[in-house]
């Protein structure tokens, strides 16, 4: 049996709403609470993308195979479906993305919701600019034509320094806190880079551990053409392939801030069950962006109670978590990339 009184962090897409492992006893709570149980229920988010890179949408308990701490735990429920989500998009437009602020315009208009979604599905979406000072640029709103029609204005290039790490805080704390909808997520649009901010990486990332929110990362790659500021790409981009995240170099960015900027994005987003994501065109955006939309509006929900594991020594109350699909022949060519690796439990 666990401890009977086990204190926990819940999440909470978010993603894509995203992906976290929470011990939880009431499904219906969205955001972090104390939790007192005689057996605890661990919750674990998960994207899985099929052999052609799409999101899997057809998958069932019985195909997923969940380790604790070494032993193997039963899944007791599988569940998918889609859920409004709340978006909290980090625009980056301090001095450093200056020449990229075209790249911040397009990908923000990109992860509104697609022409002809579902209407009983309402999405939300807040805008924080991050340069100096971090700054709520919009509120949580639904009114996307609105939003469309502002981006130009409010996403401009500033002579500002980068608080990414501020911004971050922020940005998890609306989605835990101001948002309307259960499943929420955090897209960052950045280099990467933090030369400003009162937190640290290490700080950063302790605290995304703990938070319930999915954090994913969206960075321009080397072979966009940014010497000046383009006109923004409109229209479905015609390129295909894969749209898992493309290896980045460190070579990409220019700079001491910026060129630690892909490591601390890696380091951040992997820690809440989210990723980085790089685009080489500016046209590969919308395809990228729906494809992080869709796995934070149709991700698996797997649950388990833990079994086996009372003996177990874990450093810091840290139970980790391996997830993958099984047989492993029947799927060839899936991939598991987006889910929280683990959970604190407080006694």
């Amino acid at each position: 049996m666990l401890a009977n009184r086990t204190a926990v962090f819940l999440f909470f897409l978010a993603l894509l709403s995203t992906g976290t492992a929470v011990l939880f006893a009431h499904p219906q709570v969205k955001s972090r609470a104390t939790i007192v149980q005689d057996v605890a229920m661990v919750q674990v988010p998960i994207i899985v993308f099929d052999n052609k890179g799409a999101v899997a949408t057809d998958l069932t308990k019985s195909d997923f195979r969940v380790v604790q701490d070494g032993i193997e735990q039963q899944v007791l429920y599988c569940d998918i479906e889609r859920q409004p989500v709340s978006f909290v998009i980090l625009d980056d437009v301090s001095q450093s993305m200056t020449k990229k602020i075209p790249f911040v315009q397009q990908a923000t208009l990109s992860v509104l919701d697609p022409p002809g979604a579902l209407a009983q599905y309402t999405d939300e979406f807040s805008l924080f600019g991050i340069e100096t000072r971090v700054t709520r640029l919009v509120p949580f709103t639904s009114d996307q034509r609105d939003l469309q029609r502002r981006v130009p204005l409010l996403l401009l290039p500033t002579k500002g320094s980068t608080a990414l790490f501020d911004g971050i805080y922020a940005g998890v704390n609306s989605a835990e806190h101001d948002a309307i909808n259960k499943r929420s997520a955090v897209i960052i649009i950045s280099d990467g880079g933090d030369n400003h901010s009162r937190y640290n990486l290490r700080d950063t990332r302790r605290f995304l551990e703990e938070a319930g929110v999915p954090v994913f990362a969206v960075m321009a790659g080397q072979l966009i053409e940014l010497s000046s500021i383009v006109p923004l790409i409109e229209g479905k981009s015609q390129s295909r392939g894969s749209p898992l995240p493309v290896p980045y170099r460190d070579t990409d960015v220019i700079g001491p801030a910026e060129r630690a900027g892909p490591h601390n994005l890696k380091i951040l987003t992997e820690v809440t069950g989210g990723g980085v994501f790089t685009a080489n065109r500016l046209k590969d955006l919308p395809r990228i962006i729906r494809t992080i939309g869709h796995a934070v509006r149709y991700r698996y929900v797997l649950g388990y109670e833990p079994r086996g594991v009372e003996g177990v020594k874990t450093a810091d109350n840290w139970h980790k978590i391996h997830i993958e699909l099984s047989p492993k022949e029947k799927f060839a060519g899936y991939s598991l990339p987006y889910y929280k690796r683990g959970y604190f439990q407080i006694n």
